[in-house]
């Protein structure tokens, strides 16, 4: 039985990947229909979890997307669980509901989110300081840029989940601002049950679970690399060969191959001569 090649295998992972994501994104599709049929919801609310459908396959594309326009391949093991973390945020938690039915579901995956994009942080921080010499300030700059990427990547989730509270139609509670709501005074303002808000409560757990996660998974990545620097290169970003460049230079030197036969062919007469 022949054995696989590393991009045969590569390619195969990811098949399985997306064929289970696809199982799993119709069957929540599916759950989702039949609830609003049996009257667990209205069509605003429908068509509100069916968008996180939309964006769940936008977010898996995004991931390749960014590694076709860097030209840069991330580890298998970061892509697949990049497309599982989507899956667990998007179609778990919204189509299946699970922010409701499994406890702290949210706080679990803000915190996750921390050793994750800790990851992509220290893949970009290994080729955007690819130039740096080797040493303990290197170290120290690849796992600064770590932890910064990681929680401005919390950050623009908060943004964006208050972007959508406020800007989409069909009622998004992303940040649990509803939760305290317990009416509408005549004069616009709502009463509610928290004098803090329980949106403010909601984004700074987030934020705070985001930001434990990282330093649990950074810490000790950090002394790890301090001690032995050759083990921050296991986060290394595969480059991708230009192949399109390539294929016009080849083209060019068609011509020009041509010319220089023709100067040849000319310069052999006064040779003769």
């Amino acid at each position: 039985m022949a054995t696989r090649t590393p991009t045969q295998a590569r390619k195969l992972a990811l098949l399985i990947t997306f064929l289970a994501a696809a199982v799993i994104l119709i069957g929540g599709i599916t759950y989702t229909v039949l609830n609003y049929y049996n009257g667990a919801y209205g069509v605003s609310e429908l068509w509100r979890r069916l968008r996180y459908a939309l964006l769940f396959i936008l977010m898996c594309g995004a991931i390749f997307l960014v590694e076709f326009l860097f030209r840069i391949r991330f580890p298998l093991a970061l892509e697949l669980s990049l497309i599982g973390f989507a899956a667990a945020c998007l179609i778990g938690g919204n189509l299946y509901g699970l922010y409701g039915y499994v406890p702290f579901w949210d706080k679990i995956l803000h915190t996750l989110s921390g050793p994750l994009f800790s990851i992509v942080g220290l893949c970009f921080a290994g080729l955007l300081l690819k130039e740096m010499p080797e040493g303990k300030g290197k170290i120290l700059a690849v796992v600064l840029f770590a932890l910064l990427f990681s929680l401005a990547v919390g950050y623009l989730w908060e943004v964006f989940e208050f972007a959508v509270d406020r800007l989409m139609p069909g009622g998004y509670n992303n940040q649990r601002w509803q939760n305290g709501v317990v009416g509408e005074l005549p004069n616009g303002n709502y009463e509610v049950t928290d004098p803090v808000g329980t949106g403010l409560k909601d984004t700074m757990a987030d934020l705070i679970c985001n930001l434990v996660g990282t330093v649990v998974f950074l810490v000790p990545a950090f002394v790890l690399f301090w001690k032995q620097p050759s083990r921050a290169h296991i986060f290394d970003l595969e480059r991708r060969p230009r192949r399109a460049r390539e294929g016009r230079k080849t083209e060019k030197t068609v011509p020009e191959a041509a010319a220089q036969t023709a100067e040849t062919v000319s310069e052999s007469p006064k040779e003769g001569q």
